[in-house]
Order: C-alpha cells, then structure tokens, then sequence
C-alpha cells in the first residue's frame, strides 16, 4: 500500500472511531439503485392521450422500469424501438386470477409479457368477485391455484408476483389472510409485490411484514397515503409513509424494484413528477 492512502485510510479509521456519527452518516447516505412506474392508474389520461410525448418525460425524470400492459396504441414493434431508445425497461405485466384456473389463458399473458421482454408477470386480485366472506380455506386455495399458475410462469421463464391490497390484513378465523398465503405459498413460485399503501391502509407495517418474511418482496408498489382521516392516495413524499424507514430493510426484504403508483391522481403529470423529484433525492 503507497504511504499516501495508508494515512488517507488510517486516517478515517480513526475519525470513525473518535466520531462514530460520521460512521453512521456515510453508512447512512443510501439511495434507491432506480426506480419506476406503473403507467395505467398513476399516468392516467396524460399517458393515455399521448403516450410518446408522457414516456419521453417518464424517462427525463429518471424513472427506469415500467409496469403496463397493452402497447400504448403503437404496435409492439414499435413500442419496443421507443422503450430502448428512451432506455426504459419493461418490467412487468399483467395476469388475473381467471388465468390460474385457465392454462391457455395464463400462456397467453405470458407470451404478451415476453413479447415486451417484460421480466415478471402480476397477479393483481386474488378473487373472480369483490372477495367478500372469505375464510381460511378459501385462502388457502388462492395459495394452490397461485402456485399451479407460478410454476407454470416459473417454467416459462417468466416469475409470478402476487400483489396485495388491505383485504388480506383484515382477520378471518383468527388468522391473516396474509400470513395464511405465506405459509402456503411456494416461494420458488410465487414472490411478493408488496404494495407499501395497502399494507399500511390494512392497518399493518411494512416493517414487521419484511422482517417476518425476508426476501419474499423483489417489487414494492411505492404509493403513499395522504393525512387525511379518510386516508386517501398521496403522491409518493407528500403523504404519511415512513419510506426511508422501510427502505433500510431492502436487503433483508430482497427488494430489486421500486414502482411508483398512484390509484387516482388529480393531474398525473404534476404527480409522476413529484414523485420522482422526492425519490430522487431520497436518503435513507
């Protein structure tokens, strides 16, 4: 080692030592590797009216990967040229509850997803109806049909996320839905969304959830909650959600993507960029 950086480097082990706060600050400057959006919802109209001019945007403010499906309107060839030259990544497209039960069906979406390149395919609703007066069992039998469709997506190439709502955070039979589909999940064939809103609207916490299943989340839905008793969507940084708080457990949670999503933003376009302009420089 040259002189020089064995001072440099002696040096800051010592004011580490004699100054553990400067330690704890640089451990603690950390930032998201990148982040996305899922355009349908938190795009709306802006996206769905002229989507090149809304995805070009996408791409200045920094957002990487997408969640969609359909082509936009443009044909998949040439929605493909547009994403590569805005570097954009197709991440994830949709499936349904239906597919599971259907093989054809779930082939199809899988084909739509791979066509894009698309790396997951999502499970968005566990039921065919509103999901009202479930019980235990029928649960369970979510957990068995998502893991007859996973490996079907596994085998495919194409890995299976389920993502949540609130309704799996409201007790039947003295159990979690939740922790009922974790327990009967496969993990080599389902992973988790995690949606940040809907746990926290469940009445549960991210935190907790990450730390009892560790390396269950390779996505999180990144949607915020506003202050109000009603407790409402927020575009991300301008709600309640503690996101560097459950951002310090990204490791732990096997956490690789981060989406943007807001149900029903006023104007999409000023909340797509808030959004990004609060994860941008978010530290945690």
């Amino acid at each position: 080692m040259q002189r020089r950086t064995f001072i440099k480097t002696a040096g800051a082990a010592v004011a580490a030592i004699s100054f553990p706060g400067i330690l704890q600050a640089q451990q603690a400057k950390k930032k998201l590797p990148s982040f996305g959006i899922i355009t349908g919802n938190t795009g709306g109209a802006w996206v769905k009216e002229n989507p090149r001019e809304a995805l070009r945007e996408i791409a200045r403010l920094g957002y990487r990967d997408l969640e969609f499906g359909g082509d936009f309107g443009m044909g998949i060839p040439e929605l493909k040229k547009l994403l590569k030259e805005l570097k954009l990544n197709p991440l994830i497209g949709p499936t349904s509850m239906q597919a599971m039960d259907n093989a054809e069906q779930l082939k199809k979406d899988i084909e739509n997803c791979k066509s894009l390149g698309m790396k997951y395919i999502v499970c968005y609703w566990p039921w065919t109806d509103d999901g009202k007066n479930k019980k235990s069992d029928d649960w369970k039998q979510v957990a068995e049909k998502l893991n007859k469709g996973g490996e079907i997506c596994r085998k495919s190439g194409l890995p299976l996320l389920y993502h949540n709502h609130d309704i799996e955070f409201k007790p039947v039979g003295g159990q979690m839905p939740f922790d009922i589909l974790m327990a009967h999940l496969d993990k080599k064939n389902v992973s988790i969304e995690l949606d940040l809103y809907w746990i926290t609207k469940g009445g549960q916490s991210a935190v907790e959830y990450i730390q009892k299943y560790p390396g269950r989340f390779p996505v999180y839905h990144v949607k915020d909650m506003d202050k109000t008793p009603e407790k409402s969507f927020a575009c991300v940084g301008a709600g309640q959600i503690d996101f560097p708080e459950i951002f310090k457990l990204n490791k732990t949670a096997g956490v690789k993507h981060f989406i943007v999503e807001h149900d029903r933003p006023e104007n999409p376009k000023e909340c797509v960029t808030a959004s990004a302009q609060y994860l941008s420089v978010l530290r945690f």
